[in-house]
């Protein structure tokens, strides 16, 4: 009799063709549903609802009832972890803690201190998991269980008795403390279950420890205890950045920077309560300790403090400056804006990338020290509109240097560097958009292979439009005109209108060169159709400035025609295309400039007419026709053609012959003078354009 083949016997692996039913791997565990684990979540399951029933009963035998099930279900866990049941020890941990659960909620309810029994029942629930964590530790719900319920202790600690404000905020920070320490050596790098329930167990904590802290620091509470209480919890929150501990829903940029601003609030806050000596040299420190974050900048962008400090510093100063504002001393405030505004201009010096935001706080600061230290001495409204004009052409000339000429000395360095390695006579420029010299070198023009990206996708550098000075440059463009318009408004009310005539000159012309510089630019990266929009907008408002102030100066000397408006807006429109007047088409350079400033008048020769607008009109239309002829443009000819036209109906409109009459007739003489002139050249074969659609 032929018996069943060994285990050492060799089986046919796979199974001849055919076979039914087919062999299946089995998939694994993370994959499916395993019976033990329905199992034990339906005896969890029954576990709970016998041990829930426990507050229906509320009898002492239901009370020693759980304290068994809680003893069984405890040593079973144990056990489970030991014999390699993770699953079922887990579901036991639960039934469990449960258990312990229920005990200390009918003790709470039936003991005639609630509070204190809670706190003590918890307590024990915390030190006896924590043990059994230690004889189990395969099991994760022992920890996790006893971090629950040590924090359900602290709170009926904190419930049943009075403690003072720096007390209560130096455990509420302390048991967020402990919950960060469970997130740093709970799982280590793993970032487990004890490690995230350590994290956010921590949150409530640290925002309720945050909350006391800021109050008990305005208040004037242990102003020392209460700062060193809040630098602390900011230190803290930075912890949360580090690799080891798991990531907060709110990660990024913003848990350093409430971090400062943490620090930074509670320790104005304590120099408030402090006086107002105190709230001046809060201000000042947070200086020194923005421009020690810019001396230890050179960490780079990645550095978290860097964020943490400066957002520090900025709070600091912030409150500093308003305190010391509202406490009415203008000339210590005044101090401390020039103060920060050199501060400012120290970190945009020392790091780049903070540029964007410490340029216009730089010009804003300045701006401001200019409005408080001339507030109370001898500078009228007029002087105090002229400074920050100047403040304001300041910064617009700084967002040139940023926008255009820091990047072509960069692109020179760049392009030095390439000449002096590879020996190359002929320059060779930069394909893509220059940063800085330490990172802007292509491996086409240094020798070395291109590392390819891992996705295989091309990773170009960013454009100049999101470089932080090109960024930079924006902000103090628009800082610098928000201050330039104020300067203005302020000289407007105080009465001196000359005054702003002549500050909306400058701010115009200052806006105007701006916008200008910035459109005559080609850098690398910025497309061809792309550079005429650059700086539109404040070449706009610059021509709107110059031509308020020529209004309102004209306004001033008693003239009230239309040309004190037209005039001027024609002018700015013709040098606004300045660039491409000598070569581009002439209806679209020369044609919106001198239409805008000519057809009015005409209009005017007919509505209104009068023998020195007509004379002078039809004189500055001769000369457009004369010039356009000459130089064989069509717009100031075929505008010229209808300046003399209109001028003549409108004479003849007029009916009323006086001696400038002989001004029209001069003016025809020229016109066909010119016409024969012009045909006598095509007779003789002298290239003469023959058509009026072939000039310019």
């Amino acid at each position: 009799m032929q018996g069943r083949p060994r285990s050492s016997d060799a089986e046919a692996y796979p199974p001849p063709l055919g076979a039914y039913p087919p062999p299946v791997r089995p998939a694994p565990l993370p994959d499916r549903v395993t019976p033990q684990q329905l199992l034990v979540g339906a005896g969890v399951v029954a576990v709970l609802g016998a041990t829930l029933s426990t507050f229906a009963v509320g009898t002492p035998a239901g009370v020693v009832a759980v304290s068994v099930l809680l003893v069984v279900a405890a040593a079973l866990a144990v056990l489970a972890g030991h014999a390699g049941g993770p699953t079922a020890g887990e579901g036991l941990a639960l039934g469990a803690v449960a258990a312990a659960g229920t005990l200390v909620a009918v003790g709470a309810l039936t003991a005639p201190d609630p509070a204190l029994a809670a706190g003590t029942l918890s307590g024990f629930v915390a030190v006896a998991t924590a043990a059994l964590h230690l004889v189990g530790p395969q099991l994760r719900t022992w920890p996790v269980a006893s971090w629950l319920a040590a924090q359900a202790a602290v709170v009926a600690v904190l419930v049943s008795t009075s403690l003072p404000v720096v007390l209560t905020a130096g455990a509420l920070l302390g048991t967020a403390l402990a919950g960060l320490a469970i997130a740093w050596f709970g799982d280590g790098p793993r970032h487990g279950v004890l490690s995230r329930a350590g994290l956010l167990g921590s949150v409530p904590w640290w925002a309720v420890g945050v909350w006391v802290v800021e109050r008990a620091a305005w208040a004037g509470e242990g102003v020392p205890l209460t700062a060193g209480l809040g630098v602390a919890a900011a230190l803290g929150l930075l912890v949360t950045t580090h690799r080891r501990v798991p990531e907060l829903p709110v990660a990024g940029a913003a848990v350093p920077v409430l971090a400062g601003v943490t620090a930074g609030s509670v320790l104005a806050g304590a120099a408030s309560s402090a006086g107002p000596d105190w709230v001046l040299g809060s201000g000042f420190l947070g200086l020194l300790l923005a421009a020690a974050v810019a001396v230890a900048a050179s960490r780079g962008p990645a550095w978290v403090p860097r964020d943490a400090g400066l957002a520090a510093a900025g709070t600091l100063t912030l409150l500093a400056a308003l305190g010391t504002g509202w406490a009415g001393r203008w000339s210590d405030l005044g101090l401390l804006l020039v103060t920060t505004a050199a501060a400012a201009v120290l970190l945009s010096v020392r790091d780049r990338d903070t540029r964007p935001s410490t340029v216009p706080v730089a010009v804003g600061a300045l701006a401001l020290a200019v409005v408080t230290l001339t507030d109370d001495g001898p500078l009228t409204g007029a002087g105090v509109g002229t400074a920050l004009v100047a403040v304001a052409v300041t910064a617009l000339a700084e967002a040139v240097v940023l926008a255009v000429v820091l990047p072509r000395r960069a692109g020179q360095r760049v392009r030095a560097w390439v000449r002096a390695r590879t020996g190359r006579t002929a320059p060779v420029p930069p394909r893509d958009p220059v940063r800085d010299v330490r990172d802007a070198f292509a491996s086409i023009d240094t020798g070395r292979p291109a590392a390819p990206p891992a996705d295989g996708s091309v990773q170009p550098l960013d454009a100049p439009a999101g470089s932080p000075d090109e960024r930079a440059a924006t902000s103090a463009a628009g800082t610098g005109t928000v201050v330039g318009l104020l300067g203005v408004a302020t000289a407007a009310s105080s009465g001196s209108y000359g005054t702003t005539a002549a500050l909306l000159a400058v701010l115009g012309l200052a806006l105007m060169g701006h916008g200008d510089v910035l459109r005559g630019t080609r850098l690398p990266g910025v497309p061809e159709e792309e550079v005429e929009v650059r700086g539109r907008g404040t070449r706009t408002l610059g021509g709107l400035a110059v031509v308020a102030a020529c209004a309102t100066g004209a306004a001033l000397a008693g003239w009230t025609a239309w040309e004190t408006v037209t005039v001027p807006a024609g002018v700015v429109l013709l040098a606004g295309r300045w660039r491409s007047l000598p070569h581009g088409p002439s209806p679209r350079t020369w044609g919106p400039g001198l239409a805008v400033a000519l057809l009015p008048s005409v209009l005017l020769t007919v509505a209104d007419p009068t023998p020195v607008r007509q004379v002078t009109v039809l004189v500055v239309s001769l000369v457009m026709v004369l010039a356009g002829l000459g130089w064989a443009v069509r717009a100031p000819f075929v505008l010229g053609l209808v300046g003399v036209l209109g001028v003549t109906a409108g004479w003849l409109l007029d009916d009323a012959p006086s001696p400038w009459v002989v001004a029209l007739l001069v003016v025809g003489a020229a016109l066909i003078g010119a016409g024969a002139v012009r045909e006598r050249q095509r007779r003789r074969g002298e290239p003469v354009p023959a058509l009026v659609r072939t000039l310019r």
